[in-house]
């Protein structure tokens, strides 16, 4: 009986050890990650879309981000994560290039109305009609536009077509 008494006594003892060393090495584990997985500095991805490529690239690489390029072309179209989101530094971003045309006022001179218009809704571009007397033309055909041709255009800019008319303003 002395014996039982003893081992079992041991047991206790070895076991109460074992918990409070398991309890020790948790809390030591969690005292490491709290301390080194949480002291990583954030910082937030900056707008770097329609940028030059080495330009974009200088600015994530100097606030300690790590770019990786996809794509041809010199000019950021977007990032993933986007611009303003918080990340960790050292964090791969992704940086899409690409070639965007400008886009230029078409050649309508000399095309009827309908024609100007429908291929000027497709390229969502505003445009004023202003009709002028002119004998010399067809009625409703493009005789004259403001900005001319080939002039780079952008969004929300209106284009003014000047459209042969039968009536005398």
């Amino acid at each position: 009986m002395k014996n039982i008494s003893f081992i079992i006594k041991k047991i206790i003892k070895n076991l109460s050890l074992f918990i409070l060393g398991a309890i020790t090495g948790g809390l030591i584990l969690l005292l490491f990650i709290f301390i080194f997985v949480n002291s990583y500095s954030y910082v937030i991805v900056p707008k770097v879309d329609g940028e030059n490529k080495d330009t974009a690239i200088n600015a994530l690489k100097e606030i300690g981000l790590v770019p990786l390029v996809k794509g041809t072309g010199n000019i950021v179209l977007y990032t993933e994560p986007s611009a303003g989101k918080r990340v960790k530094k050292g964090r791969h971003i992704f940086v899409q290039l690409g070639n965007i045309e400008t886009l230029k006022v078409p050649d309508l001179i000399g095309s009827p109305l309908s024609v100007a218009e429908q291929f000027l809704n497709s390229y969502n571009l505003n445009y004023k009609i202003i009709k002028i007397y002119n004998s010399n033309e067809k009625i409703d055909t493009v005789i004259d536009m403001n900005p001319s041709p080939g002039t780079p255009v952008n969004e929300g800019d209106i284009i003014i077509l000047k459209v042969s008319s039968s009536e005398v303003n």
